[in-house]
């Protein structure tokens, strides 16, 4: 009994210590008396685990605003989209690490490729596209982004003990957050030398600028939508508005349009977009160069409505910056970065326009609210409406299946029903607009006031063809647009086909005692990302 005792004991041991030798993890953990001890993961520092982390953290508002290019940079959507991103990735962390805090630079390497996979996915979307198109496979589309994030996991979980992989991620992310914030940080032009102006006294009237983005002419209206806008015009005669009936935009884009207003002269001349041209654009959008400055400097009070347009941005001499919406903005750029986004899009409305909702509902109260010190205010208002997506009815309340429709190539019964979408949208905008103004003159009875579009709809616009692709009919549309000015003594300077560059030299003129001249009223045709060739127009329109 006693041998057989004995021979068990010394068979056992050998067993229980090869068993203990090949479950051990790759952090071993070796027992030495009665405390535990876990050897170290790797003999690099610690930092090389944080910065892939914090790298995967910054980039998704550092990508968005990159694809905002060619405007500004906007630290206060990528600041509101980092801290959502950071919330998300303490808490990945955060899971992973309980508990087992001695496998903290795992779990950094783990939450890392998480963040990466989570908000970045339209990075994984892009490579399969690319796949797919190289090699006439569509399924590739679908199946190349799953597989680089499943790869992207299965290497963390292997080898994110090692410091190969904290090295290589590390470097890797540093280097897409540098070429990222060098690509957004926008060099503007400096602003022009002053202007002999009247320094604005207490009880100056208010001048406000209201640009309705993408509002089409009246006659267009009518003759190829069936609409009858002389209710909302007539409302804003008797409001002590003059209508500028045969009015043109100067340019068939936004960037182009609201950039050469603000800067009181012509943004893009004919010809290749050069860089000293969008340096000019984002100076004048930001307020550091042209309208903005002329009224700072006259002792105006600055109020900037900011909307979801990338180039909307409240520069440094603005007082009053209304920001409706950051936070939804925000979300919803994250989630375009996901697997989601498709659903995204589906049960929630884009921002683009929701956010001008909330701009519609507060303009009135912005236009009436109390001065700083008794100064005048100048107010900015670029609203995303009647710009698809077409939300909105006439009553403004949205759409149910229809609150997604955007212009496209369409023609018959689509294109009829997007139209008549787009026609209910306006009557909503009318209705607001003239509420806004109201407000304002029971507030100021003497404002000077400008209402114009940026660009006519597009209901018929391919924005991929060049413009000797396009139909007639699709630029007559883009180029007739509204124009309507309130300029108590200064009325007869409204001609009918006035453009809104010569539009904001009036107003300028009128409210500030400057003596800008004329310039003519030219039409361009500008490509969409602020890129390419500029054409001159201007003899092609029928007004």
């Amino acid at each position: 009994m006693g041998d057989y005792a004995e021979y068990t004991v010394q068979e056992r041991k050998p067993a229980q210590k090869r068993m203990a030798t090949q479950t051990l993890p790759k952090a071993q953990l070796v027992t030495t008396g009665s405390e535990p001890y876990h050897a170290p993961e790797s003999t690099a520092p610690a930092w090389l685990w944080v910065l892939p982390l914090v790298g995967a953290i910054l980039t998704p508002g550092l990508w968005w605003t990159t694809a905002d290019w060619p405007f500004a940079f906007r630290p206060d959507l990528i600041g509101t989209m980092t801290l959502f991103v950071g919330i998300a990735a303490t808490t990945v962390l955060a899971v992973l690490s309980s508990g087992f805090r001695w496998r903290i630079r795992w779990s950094l390497g783990v939450t890392t490729a998480v963040v990466i996979a989570g908000f970045q996915w339209r990075m994984f979307t892009i490579a399969g596209e690319s796949v797919a198109e190289a090699t006439g496979i569509s399924l590739i589309a679908d199946v190349i982004p799953i597989l680089l994030a499943g790869a992207l996991l299965w290497l963390t979980v292997r080898l994110a003990q090692d410091w190969q992989f904290a090295l290589i991620t590390g470097v890797a992310m540093m280097v897409a957050v540098t070429w990222m914030a060098l690509a957004n940080i926008a060099l503007v032009a400096p602003a022009p030398g002053p202007l002999s102006i009247e320094h604005a006294e207490p009880g100056s009237p208010d001048v406000v600028l209201v640009v309705l983005d993408g509002y089409a002419r009246a006659d267009w209206l009518e003759d190829e939508y069936g609409f009858d806008n002389r209710s909302f015009l007539e409302g804003l005669e008797s409001r002590g508005f003059a209508i500028a009936s045969a009015a043109t935009p100067n340019y068939g884009y936004t960037y182009a349009s609201v950039s050469t207003m603000l800067n009181l002269d012509y943004v893009f001349t004919t010809g290749e977009v050069s860089d000293d041209e969008r340096h000019k654009m984002r100076a004048a959008l930001t307020g550091a160069t042209g309208l903005i400055p002329l009224f700072k400097e006259a002792g105006y009070e600055i109020t900037y409505l900011e909307n979801a347009w990338g180039g909307s941005q409240c520069g440094s001499v603005v007082d009053w910056c209304v920001r409706d919406g950051l936070t939804e903005r925000s979300l919803w750029n994250l989630g375009q970065m996901t697997i989601l986004a498709p659903i995204l899009r589906t049960i929630r409305p884009d921002p683009f326009n929701s956010v001008s909702e909330a701009q519609l509902e507060s303009l009135g109260g912005v236009l009436a609210a109390p001065h700083e010190e008794g100064k005048p205010r100048f107010t900015f208002a670029h609203v995303l409406m009647p710009h698809t997506p077409l939300l909105l009815d006439a009553e403004c309340n949205r759409h149910g299946q229809d609150e997604l429709r955007r212009w496209g190539a369409e023609e018959g019964e689509l294109l009829a029903a997007r139209r008549l979408n787009y026609v209910e949208q306006t009557r909503c905008v009318n209705s607001k607009v003239l509420d806004a103004i109201d407000s304002l003159l029971s507030a100021n009875p003497d404002a000077l006031v400008m209402i114009t579009g940026d660009h006519g709809p597009g209901s018929t616009l391919d924005v991929n063809l060049p413009l000797d692709q396009l139909p007639e009919a699709t630029i007559q549309e883009r180029m007739k647009t509204l124009g309507a000015y309130r300029l108590p003594g200064c009325s007869s300077s409204v001609r009918k086909s006035l453009t809104p560059v010569n539009g904001t030299r009036i107003l300028t003129n009128c409210a500030l005692g400057t003596n800008l001249a004329p310039l003519s009223d030219l039409n361009r045709w500008a490509d969409l990302d602020g890129e390419g060739y500029v054409t001159d127009i201007t003899s092609r329109l029928i007004n």
